[in-house]
């Protein structure tokens, strides 16, 4: 992913958090969709692109297997679960939470540093 814009695919059930988020990548000039569930398809423009994956908590808990079986899924290079009252580490360097309520300042923030990184 380093120097490259990867597709951001935001599955957030929380609408105010999603509306806020993705606005801000769109002013941010992210490569980004959103889907209401983990195994639809990415846009035909994002063929051969890295993925991101950012979601909340809530559809990571809905997700059959949860984050071990989205952390098996190949197609996300990166995944950012938003969650709330939890400080939650990982081990996992491709997985990163985030406190909700700074969603949107957080994830614009690393899509830069991935920017710079290249």
């Amino acid at each position: 992913m380093p120097g490259s814009d990867p597709l951001l695919v935001v599955i957030v059930r929380e609408a105010a958090v999603r509306s806020t988020l993705v606005a801000r990548l769109a002013m941010n000039g992210a490569d980004m969709c959103t889907a209401l569930y983990f195994d639809e398809r990415h846009p035909a423009s994002s063929s051969g692109k890295p993925a991101a994956l950012i979601t909340d908590q809530t559809a990571v808990d809905e997700h059959p297997g949860g984050i071990a079986a989205l952390l098996e899924d190949p197609r996300w290079v990166r995944i950012i679960v938003l969650t709330r009252d939890t400080a939650t580490a990982s081990v996992d360097p491709r997985l990163l939470y985030v406190d909700a309520g700074e969603a949107a300042p957080a994830t614009t923030r690393l899509l830069d540093d991935w920017r710079r990184e290249g």
